[in-house]
């Protein structure tokens, strides 16, 4: 059960950020063009990718 509310949470939460993302970087908002503003965008997006991994670890070790 717990993989299909991460699916759900990362799913959908994933779709809001992913859209909130692009809203903030597209053309005439911020540029990756500026290091500073390439650098938060990796840092959200390694985020994501990060809290993503510690949730499917602690199912796997809960699982166990």
């Amino acid at each position: 059960m717990n993989w299909l509310q991460l699916a759900y949470e990362y799913g959908v939460g994933g779709l809001f950020f992913f859209i909130t993302v692009y809203l903030c970087f597209r053309e005439g908002c911020s540029s990756l063009d500026h290091p500073v503003e390439r650098r938060t965008f990796w840092i959200l997006l390694l985020g994501y990718i990060g809290y993503l991994g510690v949730h499917v670890i602690w199912i796997l070790l809960v699982r166990q």
